[in-house]
């Protein structure tokens, strides 16, 4: 079976995928961008990463793919044996995908942050198509995050709304160790990309109001051991196109 992984890790829907490959031990090698027009042609529906392509078939939406992935390999599966708490799960899973993700573009692209999150996303593109995409993505990233809201509060107000959500996340955790579970599932994954974006450098603000809850921090680091890639996997992330 060949799998490819088209996206970057810094984003939080690639790297829900990624992991969700890892913990089911699933090799892939992961195709990084090389200009803005990649996204077009990877995936020419909506444009947008995460692309998976098994065997020369593609798939597209981070939240499509895991269900994929649960047929492609069952064990370990991707949400729970309970029909109940699968439901759930899944129901969590697009809540971080739909909301946590809106509050890290309004913390990446509040005024404080937005020179650190341009360095960062132009140094994840190759030197020839720089200057061409620190003309167009961040006007667009910029754009849709400031359309949907978040973006637009001041910084005082985004840092309040969001500590509630963190604090809703410390009650949705609870007693255990992952999302209504014993073991990882997409809810898990889709909440670790969003906080692995947020600890990712230009957003200090949000990075320590996780870290000043130390259930999530620690849920952090279980969901990082748990889905960790092998060293062969690394290897071979480190030599993708």
């Amino acid at each position: 079976m060949q799998i490819e992984l088209f996206g970057s890790r810094l984003s939080p829907f690639v790297e829900k995928i990624a992991r969700a490959l890892q913990w089911k031990g699933l090799p892939f090698r992961l195709v990084r961008p090389h200009g803005p027009r990649d996204l077009g042609r990877w995936n020419p529906t909506t444009g947008k990463m995460p692309v998976l392509e098994i065997d020369g078939r593609r798939s597209y939406d981070s939240s499509r793919i895991v269900r994929i992935l649960d047929k492609v390999k069952s064990d370990p599966g991707l949400f729970s044996d309970d029909p109940s708490v699968a439901r759930r799960q899944a129901f969590v899973e697009d809540w971080s995908d739909e909301s946590l993700y809106w509050y890290a573009m309004a913390f990446r692209w509040t005024p404080v942050n937005e020179p650190a999150t341009r360095a960062q996303l132009l140094a994840s593109l190759p030197a020839l198509w720089r200057p061409l995409a620190a003309v167009i993505l961040p006007r667009q990233i910029l754009a849709q995050a400031r359309a949907q809201g978040l973006a637009r509060l001041p910084m005082d107000v985004l840092e309040e709304e969001f500590s509630y959500r963190l604090d809703e996340l410390v009650e949705l955790l609870g007693q255990r160790p992952y999302v209504f579970s014993d073991r990882p599932s997409a809810a898990d994954l889709a909440i670790f990309g969003q906080m692995s974006l947020l600890r990712s450098g230009p957003t200090p603000q949000a990075a320590k109001m996780i870290d000043r809850r130390p259930s999530l921090a620690a849920f952090y680091d279980r969901v990082d051991r748990a889905t960790a890639a092998h060293d062969s996997e690394r290897r071979k992330e480190s030599r993708a196109a």
